[in-house]
């Protein structure tokens, strides 16, 4: 009986001790991966800094012939950006190899967005001009293969993550240029526009996306709260800075939706109705104070954000005339189109530029880009991923009401929006990229990806193996 007890204990301290060197190898194989992400990040983040057209400082040229001249160039594409493009794609290509894949393709949604690849890929066939559409078709192609691996590989947590970090990188630097540089922070002047390294718009529009990636790890982490919300508050007064009333309305209205959901989750009924009686006892009088000092021009200042130029108000910022004598364009090729990217050559930059009295260098409208590129097929196909993306997204949050939800409904409103006024094409630009790559996951089987989360640990952003993609990795 003893030699019994003695070989069940044997076999018991040996199985602990196999279970314990499992554990340990597994552990390794999740920092591994989790070190592989942290890295991967850091060298997408770089590589996008380079790919987008920043200036280091970045200097408003007034002068139209010379900021044509300057747009026609680079759309050329610099050195930097030549070299920067293929190593996206290589790194793409090794997070889809080396690290575990999640969800399930298989969404309805996918089809309309293969079509539209598709529809892209076979313009070059009655482009205008084809070695512009094939160079760009590359871009194109790297583009949507970085979306499509950062969605497979990336959680929510780990995009926002992403996303949080090197947009306000940019911001940081940018503030830097503005305070210390040019020594031009001037926030007091209506001519001003907090710019930094790129346009006040496309600053704007990178601030957008650094407070809501701030607001969503901000969900994952609570306690992060001491230094998130600082961060949050200062990303806003620059996106008051820029005068970017598209983003700053949409702005509104995201927050609006994400801290209904922070304030439900994180603070109790009393405490909620605290905070609104005090929120409303500051700016009810605000307001009033405000329409009672400027009387019948309050909302029209508030629409201008302080901006000077109010004789553009009418026509959108000198765009309506430009959407005009664009329609006219989509008017002599409408159904498919000049081909991809084919339109916005240097010349036609010039051109449209001389015509305009301002420097030109697209649509100012994702839409309308579309159908110059793509004609009405195109702009179908377009409209239809981007509007078929936020309906599906949206629903899958009123379903599950999860943040990771919220965060997909949210990006994908932001970048449908933002089209309306602004061209956010499938471009190596960061901010969009990311909100690209909520379609891929919204292209995704409904709760196949969630079955990836659920390994994760608590308030953990970053994560590694799961113990379904470790067996298949052995």
């Amino acid at each position: 009986m003893s030699v019994l007890l003695q070989t069940r204990a044997v076999q018991a301290r040996a199985g602990q001790a196999q279970a314990q060197r499992e554990k340990t190898a597994f552990d390794r194989a999740s920092y591994r991966v989790r070190l592989s992400k942290v890295l991967c990040a850091l060298m997408l983040g770089i590589c996008f800094w380079y790919s987008v057209p920043y200036e280091f400082p970045y200097v408003t040229v007034r002068d139209v012939k010379q900021a044509t001249a300057n747009e026609a160039e680079a759309y050329a594409g610099s050195l930097a950006r030549q070299i920067s493009m293929p190593v996206v794609f290589l790194i793409a290509a090794y997070m889809l190899w080396r690290l575990p894949k999640r969800g399930r393709m298989g969404g309805r949604l996918q089809w309309v967005a293969l079509g539209y690849v598709a529809w892209a890929v076979v313009s070059v066939v009655w482009s205008a001009d084809p070695s512009i559409t094939r160079k760009r078709l590359v871009v194109f192609a790297i583009n949507a293969f970085f979306a499509y691996a950062v969605a497979r590989v990336f959680s929510v947590w780990e995009m926002a993550a992403l996303g949080f970090t090197a947009t306000g990188a940019v911001a940081l630097i940018a503030f830097y240029v503005e305070t210390v540089k040019l020594h031009e922070l001037a926030p007091f002047d209506s001519d001003f526009r907090f710019e930094g390294v790129t346009t006040a718009n496309y600053m704007a529009m990178n601030l957008v996306v650094c407070v809501i990636c701030a607001l969503t790890l901000l969900q994952r982490r609570p306690r992060w709260w001491v230094w998130i919300l600082p961060a949050v508050m200062f990303a806003v007064g620059l996106i008051v800075l820029t005068r970017s009333r598209l983003s700053t309305f949409i702005l509104v209205l995201l927050l609006a939706v994400m801290l209904q959901r922070m304030t439900r989750d994180m603070l109790r009924p009393q405490v909620r109705a605290l905070v609104l009686v005090g929120v409303a006892a500051v700016v009810v009088p605000a307001a009033v104070y405000a329409i009672g000092a400027t009387g019948e021009g309050a909302a029209q200042r508030a629409f201008m954000m302080g901006r000077s130029d109010s004789e553009n108000t009418s026509n959108l910022s000198n765009r309506a005339p430009l959407w005009s004598e664009l329609m006219e364009s989509v008017e002599q090729r409408p159904w498919v189109g000049v081909g991809y990217e084919a339109f916005w050559t240097p010349a036609r930059v010039e051109s449209v530029s001389a015509d305009q009295g301002w420097a030109v260098p697209h649509a100012h409208n994702t839409y309308l880009d579309q159908a110059l590129s793509m004609g009405v097929v195109g702009l179908l196909l377009y409209a239809g991923m981007m509007v078929g993306g936020v309906v599906i997204a949206w629903r899958r949050y009123r379903r599950g009401d999860s943040a990771a939800a919220l965060f997909v409904a949210v990006m994908l409103t932001w970048l449908a929006l933002e089209g309306v006024a602004e061209s956010v094409p499938l471009d190596p630009y960061l901010p969009t990229l990311l909100a690209y790559a909520c379609i891929v996951k919204v292209c995704m089987m409904e709760g196949t990806e969630a079955e990836s989360d659920a390994w994760l640990g608590e308030g953990e952003i970053v994560g590694g193996l799961t113990p379904l993609a470790a067996e298949g990795e052995a």
